[in-house]
């Protein structure tokens, strides 16, 4: 009898995906207060020919995207998620005439 060490557990998911209808959907941030309205990262909807039209309100101002599926929608969202912090460790840009104080 062969022993294997347990899997790890996987961590959970920091996004919620909130059915709205039969092809509504809406997708917030688990790690934000309820009362907090950063926790609303973007309305999905199912269209006439299948695909997903996105509203996400996280950037600067709302901009609009379509997916041909959910899992490709997800997938893009944890790209961004990785994205974002990779460019929050990053040293900020110096701008020539304004210099950092201090």
């Amino acid at each position: 009898m062969t022993m294997t060490a347990p899997e790890p557990p996987k961590p959970a998911s920091a996004r919620e995906v909130v059915p709205l209808g039969r092809s509504a959907w809406r997708i917030c941030d688990r790690a934000r207060d309820y009362s907090d309205a950063e926790r609303l990262i973007a309305y999905v909807d199912r269209n006439e020919l299948g695909t997903l039209e996105v509203l996400w309100l996280r950037s600067p101002c709302p901009t609009r995207s379509r997916y041909r599926d959910l899992d490709e929608l997800l997938a893009d969202l944890d790209a961004a998620v990785i994205a974002g912090v990779q460019s929050r460790s990053k040293r900020p840009t110096q701008i020539p005439h304004f210099p950092p104080t201090g």
